[in-house]
């Protein structure tokens, strides 16, 4: 599958046109998804999965602005494991706010059906923007991710409630322990969420049939 490398907006990114995209037709907006990578990942960790989910989707896969390692980024950097510096996670979502803006600006994108997906530290991500900013998307799909309890951000309580959001998080994830994922979906379901959330035996990773209930979460609202 090709994919479409971009350096001209804020964050590097990968995009994914579907079929019969029309560059000059400038009437048609498309449902999209952008795909936020976990921890030392890249923006080619999660376009992949746009073969096993709709082919109607736009796809733009972001590349963490943090450096972490040669071929490897964050969204923030990390300074203890499990605990995110509120300071620099906010700085984060300033980040993420800019491209979206940037990318509606640039891109065919149906602002009534656009999706954040993120992996490990791009859920942590996604799942803190929704509550900060949850007009400016149309759902989550968290997997294998969290929302650290001691964040200090500020939750716009009013426009989160019904916002659909699905969780997917192995019983054995090694590195976010499933404890953290029941707290954000008891946290989620406090603020109104329309939260659908699935236990897998799993590790911290995607598995078909995870890929299997996203996508059925997918095709509800496309």
């Amino acid at each position: 599958m090709k994919y479409e490398d971009h350096s001209d907006l804020s964050i590097y990114h990968l995009t994914h046109f579907p079929a019969g995209y029309d560059p000059a037709n400038k009437s048609v907006l498309y449902p999209t998804i952008l795909a936020l990578h976990g921890h030392g990942s890249n923006e080619r960790d999660l376009i992949g999965l746009s073969e096993s989910l709709q082919e109607n989707l736009l796809w733009v896969s972001g590349r963490g602005p943090v450096d972490f390692a040669p071929g490897a980024y964050d969204w923030y950097p990390i300074t203890q494991f499990g605990k995110p510096d509120p300071e620099l996670l906010n700085q984060g979502l300033k980040r993420i706010d800019k491209f979206i803006t940037e990318l509606m600006n640039t891109y065919p994108i149906d602002p009534k059906r656009f999706f954040l997906m993120g992996f490990s530290q791009g859920s942590m991500i996604s799942m803190s923007y929704l509550l900060t900013h949850p007009q400016r998307v149309a759902g989550v799909i968290a997997q294998s991710g969290y929302i650290p309890l001691e964040n200090r951000f500020l939750i716009n309580d009013v426009e989160v409630t019904g916002k659909p959001v699905i969780m997917t998080h192995g019983f054995e994830d090694s590195r976010m322990p499933l404890e953290w994922s029941l707290q954000t979906r008891d946290l989620l379901l406090h603020y109104g969420v329309d939260l659908e959330y699935h236990n897998f035996h799993m590790d911290h990773t995607i598995t078909a049939e995870s890929l299997q209930m996203i996508r059925g979460w997918l095709d509800r609202r496309i």
